[in-house]
């Protein structure tokens, strides 16, 4: 029997890069009182972390002290049954450091949905994984 699968993994190398170059919103799952919490957020990458601005409440204060987290991204052509997803699992902590603040301020990256959300939010990138779907 031939094999129809279709899926192949990406190697971490370029599951970096796509996170890096091909997407700037992704999903980060995380927990809050004991339940998943699954939520949008735009952010940047460099080679060994996520980085995303956002305003105090839920999500800021379930994230602070080092908490567990997954963050994916993915892309598809619904139409040709292809498409592609990174999955990142790391650990979240605040940006506390005044200089590494004032730079990210400079760079690029501002919440979409608070203009005005300033705090700064890391994710380590522990582990990295893709798959592929299609030709």
């Amino acid at each position: 029997m031939a094999d129809h699968t279709r899926l192949t993994e990406i190697d971490p190398d370029e599951c970096l890069r796509l996170l890096r170059e091909e997407s700037y919103v992704g999903r980060l799952a995380f927990v809050v009182d004991g339940r998943p919490l699954v939520l949008p957020v735009n952010y940047v990458a460099d080679g060994s972390s996520i980085v995303f601005v956002t305003p105090s409440g839920t999500k800021l204060s379930a994230l602070r002290d080092g908490a567990a987290v997954a963050f994916e991204i993915d892309q598809s052509r619904a139409l040709y049954h292809t498409g592609w997803s990174v999955l990142v699992q790391g650990h979240a902590h605040e940006v506390t450091d005044e200089d590494e603040i004032a730079r990210l301020q400079r760079g690029p990256l501002r919440s979409w949905a608070e203009p005005k959300a300033g705090h700064w939010v890391r994710i380590t990138i522990d582990e990295i994984s893709g798959r592929r779907v299609g030709d």
